[in-house]
């Protein structure tokens, strides 16, 4: 996962996020990260939003409120996954429509941004697991050609052991266990060098 990532498309070589940004992360990669619940992603989020500055869309089941106040998102754009209508609100079912909005946000932002997608399972729940495979992988293919990162949170449990295969097979994995040891290595560091 260290080495420049080579896009087969464009014939072009994924920029790396080296330094700050965990795990080395690569620009023009969707992110699997495996987890029982996002507080690692929305970590990692974060970090590169304000490490990195890069723009960030966050896509996902929780309130938009509460994920604003409790992650510390004011300025972030947050989309919430839901059958029940309001202000940036997103049915679930209609992932062809989610794709464009992630698109434009990415293409408004000179092709680079970071969107956290949370809500995996929920979108297999109301559209089968073949449609939302079909979905991560447009995104993917998009995300590919441009400076983007996607991060995509999962709990593991909740899928059959071949779906998730089929969902690691072009993207790349994160394993939970590693990435929090980095992150909280690299925030007790920043902390100490603030004090």
């Amino acid at each position: 996962m260290g080495a420049i990532a080579q896009d087969k498309s464009m014939g072009t070589e994924a920029e790396p996020l080296k330094g700050s940004a965990p795990v080395e992360l690569e620009k023009g990669i969707c992110y699997l990260v495996k987890e029982k619940k996002p507080d690692l992603s929305f970590r990692l989020f974060d970090m590169l939003m304000r490490q990195q500055h890069m723009p960030g869309l966050c896509v996902t089941r929780q309130y938009p409120d509460r994920v604003r106040r409790e992650r510390g998102l004011s300025e972030v754009r947050v989309i919430w996954l839901s059958h029940t209508p309001g202000e940036d609100f997103h049915n679930p079912t209609a992932i062809g429509t989610l794709a464009k909005v992630i698109q434009k946000f990415i293409e408004d932002n000179g092709g680079e941004g970071v969107v956290l997608l949370d809500g995996l399972e929920y979108m297999v729940i109301n559209n089968g697991f073949l449609q939302t495979l079909m979905f991560v992988e447009h995104v993917n293919e998009f995300v590919m050609q441009r400076k983007a990162i996607l991060l995509l949170p999962v709990s593991p449990d909740t899928l059959e052991e071949k779906e998730l295969a089929l969902l690691e097979r072009n993207i790349e994995v994160i394993e939970s266990p590693a990435l929090k040891t980095d992150l909280e290595t690299r925030e007790v560091s920043r902390l100490l060098d603030a004090y």
